[in-house]
């Protein structure tokens, strides 16, 4: 291809003398003759290989084709020309690449990066028209797709440091570009608005439209009449004297993704700004203390209607900026300040339109344990004991009737123990009571490691006891779950009466239909309740429920206890998910204690007020009959006969 271009131009120059050629040097002709070739291509030291293809109708429509190709290449004296030709310097024509020099593409340029080539990164090389061309790249409209070529890369990003990654999405997303793109706003802010055109710094310049002092002015191009009420503001003045805290606009609305407040996700909607763009600087003790603020306002909000109503959805409930201003934000103590004393019933009167002096008389901000709400934190005081005194004197009263019917209950089995009959015997009890303070001493460990500041943890392990002390009872208490669930398993091996148990345990298709009865019993579908065996559906349910809780609550607590040994073998998301399974686990194991075992051992109705057989291993013959019918008629040889009514 480069041997036809050479002979083609040595005709060329041969025939030139007889041409009639314009004063200027070579024409754009001369050039199309080879770059006009679409796999016209040159390969690079580095080994790649480039294009050099110049489509012509793309550079006629540019707005430098009148000047000519050697305009711009003007070491070009002789066709064919040297293959390596010196960069394009537009400095020649325009005063702005002094600029740019400045600039942090610029900088990347001049020191050799690699990521910056030079002008046409942005404004294209060839083909490049007018800023005002829809079809530009510098167009207002194509802007965020030019820059994003760069900025969207998440490696270069990373590379140079830069704080933000593909900004250009949440641009794409924010209120100036659906204001120019849905709007038809071609003066809605673009990325040169904010950051400059060619002269663009890096934030922590001070002379950078971004540096944080200057975003105000930045944004203020735009919104003046804001920038005057900020300015004069309480952040405003903080800003202006140098605090590197004070909230700028993009620390409230965003920087790139700048949505509506009529968003909900917007930082600025109703719900966003009390909830946590407020509290973001407010409930924040660093910056608080420096300047004698008290913290937890917004937690104080969320107590009173204001923020339950928000909470709950409303969208005319009044927030933070509803009391305080918006860009004004004064301190109370300003006679300006929309919550100055003297201006509260105005401000109030905004929503409440009957609003009179009583409702300033009082603390805005409910805090009970503050110490100048004094009032109010004898009314807490006064109202946490007689609740405590109310509900814990009912709890005991309850509690002693229970324990004494209990009790009553356990002596008259036992005092009628010939007339009772052995469900469990001693091995079963004791293994039961072994695995129950197991259990529980687990889950009290468990989650005590898992919550270490909650206050009912420092009470059951003594205040600040270290999380070593609550991991060794966590693991004692491990052990003697392995140890009980090894003895269970060599129990059933040697017992006769433990594997009939086993067996009496295995879930039919009689069980799933028992189900459904008893529902259907329980909501008056049936006037009688199923007939159980030895054990119901529910006790089957929870005894597999058991042997698969223990199973996996062992196999994934040695995993967390011994993880040196564990990812020689596993890598470490096998260790994530073994101690995720564990606590989540530890959940369900928990709640079925609690809500499934709990209930049909000491709060069925027919069993109230306790079952005792975990602990004598006897149930008398009313609650055999009634509960095991199936088992009394095969074992006694006589009807059972259960009363559905003491169901």
């Amino acid at each position: 291809m480069r041997m036809r271009c050479i002979v083609v131009m040595c005709v060329v120059l041969g025939l030139l003398p007889f041409a009639n050629l314009p004063a200027r040097g070579q024409e754009d002709s001369e050039c199309f003759f080879c770059h006009g070739e679409p796999d016209l291509t040159k390969t690079l030291d580095d080994g790649r290989v480039v294009s050099l293809y110049i489509d012509k109708e793309t550079y006629d429509a540019g707005i430098h084709e009148p000047n000519g190709c050697i305009s711009c290449h003007a070491d070009i004296v002789d066709i064919p020309h040297a293959e390596d030709l010196e960069p394009v310097d537009c400095g020649t024509c325009h005063l702005e690449p002094e600029e740019y020099a400045e600039s942090v593409h610029g900088r990347d340029l001049i020191n050799g990066g690699g990521d910056v080539t030079g002008c046409g990164d942005c404004h294209g090389k060839h083909g490049i028209r007018p800023g005002s061309d829809p079809l530009s790249s510098t167009y207002p409209l194509n802007l965020p797709e030019t820059c994003g070529k760069c900025h969207h890369d998440a490696d270069l990003a990373k590379r140079h440091m830069m704080p933000l990654i593909d900004p250009t999405m949440g641009y794409l997303k924010g209120v100036h570009s659906k204001a120019m793109r849905e709007g038809g706003n071609l003066e809605a802010a673009t990325c040169n608005d904010c950051h400059g055109t060619h002269r663009i710094l890096p934030l922590q310049d001070p002379e950078s439209p971004i540096y944080r002092a200057n975003i105000p002015k930045t944004c203020g191009q735009c919104h003046a009449d804001t920038l005057a009420e900020y300015d004069k503001s309480i952040h405003g003045q903080a800003l202006a004297a140098g605090v590197q805290d004070a909230p700028t606009c993009i620390d409230c609305h965003g920087e790139h993704a700048i949505a509506p407040r009529d968003e909900s996700d917007s930082p600025v909607s109703k719900a966003q700004i009390s909830e946590s763009t407020c509290p973001r600087c407010h409930n924040d003790t660093r910056i608080m203390s420096k300047f004698g603020i008290e913290t937890m306002r917004e937690a104080s909000y969320m107590d009173s209607f204001h923020g339950m109503a928000g909470v709950a959805g409303s969208n005319v409930v009044a927030s933070c900026t509803s009391c305080h201003g918006v860009h004004d934000i004064l301190p109370p103590e300003d006679p300006n300040s929309s919550v100055n004393p003297a201006n509260r019933v105005e401000t109030c009167r905004k929503c409440h339109e009957s609003a009179n002096e009583n409702f300033a008389v009082g603390k805005v901000h409910i805090m009970p344990t503050a110490p100048d709400q004094w009032v109010l934190g004898l009314v807490r005081v006064v109202y946490i004991w007689l609740i405590v005194l109310t509900l814990g004197g009912m709890a005991l009263h309850n509690a002693l009737f229970m324990i004494r019917r209990a009790l009553r209950k356990y002596a008259h089995e036992k005092a009628s123990r010939p007339d009772t009959y052995r469900r469990f015997n001693g091995v079963q009890i004791l293994g039961h009571m072994v695995l129950a303070t197991s259990f529980i001493v687990l889950v009290l460990s468990g989650f005590a490691l898992r919550y270490p500041d909650a206050w009912w943890a420092r009470l059951l392990f003594w205040g600040d006891m270290g999380l070593e002390v609550r991991g060794l009872v966590h693991r004692i208490a491990a052990v003697a779950l392995i140890a009980v669930t090894a003895g269970n398993i060599i129990y059933v091996i040697v017992s006769r009466q433990a594997r009939k148990d086993v067996v009496a345990f295995i879930i039919t298709l009689r069980d799933v239909k028992d189900i459904f009865a008893n529902l259907a019993y329980v909501v008056g579908l049936h006037h009688t309740p199923p007939r159980f065996d030895r054990y119901s559906y529910a006790e089957k349910l929870e005894y597999w429920g058991l042997w698969w809780g223990s199973f996996v609550m062992i196999v994934t607590g040695f995993c967390m206890w011994f993880p040196e040994n564990f990812m020689q073998y596993f890598p470490k998301l096998a260790l994530d998910v073994a101690a995720l399974i564990h606590y989540y686990e530890a959940w369900l194991a928990a709640g079925t204690i609690i809500i499934w075992h709990w209930y049909h051992v000491a709060f069925d109705p027919s069993a109230y007020p306790m079952n005792w057989s975990w602990l004598t291993g006897h149930i008398t013959e009313k609650e055999f009959r009634e509960h095991h019918p199936l088992q009394w008629e095969r074992e006694m040889g006589t009807p059972a006969n259960p009363d559905p009514e003491d169901e």
